[in-house]
């Protein structure tokens, strides 16, 4: 239980920055034409590539008895855009009214693939999938997210050719250049206005100050459960020993070597740990890792799944080898 906590809370960030392929600069301004935006941005040193979209606050949504005025709408431009990682369904297209849903929000509403979902403005949309992004937390730690594609709402009011957008994701040949970028960038920012910026090792502060308090009181509880565990399977297995001093004495008189009672008694520790320790993985798991997910979900961070398998063989071999080796010992 301890490490299904620890570890997959531990690393969640970092696993959602990686699926979501985080940008390292993520930029907010007032309202801009694309061709500007996109021109200040190539003139950019480093840049590999770079996303724009339009991030619309306050929208009314809703579904089957739900409805909220606070929704915010990500109306993401033709190409490579990403921040975001697919957990269910696929991404958006370039035609028909479809909608991706945050996946907190999706299983707050229950909401399924293939529902028909309410934007205000735009009417019914085609739920096509589920996102985590992990530049926020989920709803309802934050306001609910949806997206919407470019493409799909010109077909509806017409084409325009150089929108409107406010948020722009960068990605960098190399990260660590990420101070140089951005100070390059407030020298290009003439004429932008409300501009903030975000680095990708900001917004994990940023997650931590919102929920790192938490997560961290929950991960330091489960290393000192995990600890104290150790020293209470170690000192169960001297008391057993101390119990048994008569019959190991005459062992010895019979003419039984010091090391084969050592053996004998640390192969029956592992007799009686193999059984136990199994049984107590696989329950502290069954216990703890549907309720880490669902918080994980909340915080836009995936479950660890396999990643999960090396840490939990690793108690297991702790929790054989430790009452073996303290009745060894």
């Amino acid at each position: 239980a301890a490490v299904v906590v620890s570890y997959g809370l531990g690393t969640g960030f970092d696993r959602a920055a990686r699926a979501a392929s985080l940008p390292d600069i993520i930029v907010r301004f007032n309202n801009k034409s694309a061709s500007d935006v996109a021109s200040r941005i190539r003139g950019l040193p480093d840049v590999a590539r770079f996303s724009l979209r339009y991030e619309l606050t306050g929208v009314g949504a809703g579904f089957h008895g739900h409805h909220l005025e606070d929704a915010v709408a990500e109306v993401l431009n033709p190409g490579r855009a990403q921040g975001y990682a697919v957990v269910a369904g696929h991404d958006l297209g370039d035609r028909g009214a479809s909608v991706m849903l945050e996946r907190a929000f999706a299983d707050a509403w229950g909401v399924r693939l293939g529902d028909t979902f309410y934007v205000e403005g735009l009417g019914p949309q085609r739920v096509v999938g589920f996102v985590e992004a992990p530049d926020n937390v989920g709803y309802p730690l934050a306001n609910p997210r949806f997206y919407l594609s470019r493409p799909a709402i010109d077909a509806r009011f017409g084409v325009d050719r150089n929108p409107q957008v406010n948020y722009a994701e960068i990605w960098l040949r190399n990260p660590s250049l990420v101070n140089e970028v951005l100070v390059q960038a407030r020298a290009t920012s003439f004429g932008l206005h409300s501009i903030s910026f975000a680095t990708r090792s900001g917004v994990h502060i940023l997650l931590d100050q919102a929920a790192g308090i938490v997560i961290d009181l929950l991960v330091a509880l489960s290393v000192i459960a995990l600890v104290t565990a150790g020293v209470m399977l170690a000192a169960s297995a001297r008391a057993e020993v101390q119990r048994r001093l008569g019959s190991i004495g005459v062992r010895r008189a019979v003419g039984e070597t010091r090391g084969l009672v050592t053996m004998a008694v640390g192969l029956e520790g592992l007799l009686v740990a193999l059984p136990a320790a199994t049984v107590g993985v696989v329950a502290g798991v069954a216990a703890t890792y549907g309720s880490a997910s669902r918080l994980l979900e909340l915080l836009n961070e995936p479950a660890p799944g396999g990643a999960l398998l090396l840490p939990l063989l690793g108690a297991w071999a702790v929790a054989v080898l430790v009452p073996a080796a303290g009745a060894a010992w």
